[in-house]
């Protein structure tokens, strides 16, 4: 845990909550045929935002070394571009 204190974890808890919630809701109008990409891409910088929250707050490294900060948050960036990446590719239209 960090040692920014019990308040601070409250509002990363809510905080992460609430975009659970997004989360939830964007997914249910992306189960349509036609998926829009931006709400794909919405979906993706929720489960950015919400691995950042977890490796600042809960793993304690908000004031932890730089490197590692990075090293834990362009993971699951990398996973999300390649999501993203695949979300494109199969939009686009086969065929000449």
């Amino acid at each position: 845990m960090s040692d920014s204190g019990p308040t601070q974890l409250k509002k990363t808890c809510m905080s992460l909550v609430v975009m659970v919630l997004a989360g939830v809701l964007l997914s249910r109008w992306t189960a349509e045929p036609v998926v829009p990409l931006v709400l794909a891409a919405a979906l993706l910088a929720l489960a950015v935002l919400k691995a950042r929250l977890v490796v600042l707050d809960f793993l304690g490294l908000r004031a932890g070394p730089r490197a590692l900060r990075i090293g834990l948050l362009a993971w699951p960036v990398l996973f999300a571009l390649a999501a993203a990446t695949k979300a494109l590719i199969a939009a686009v239209p086969l065929g000449g």
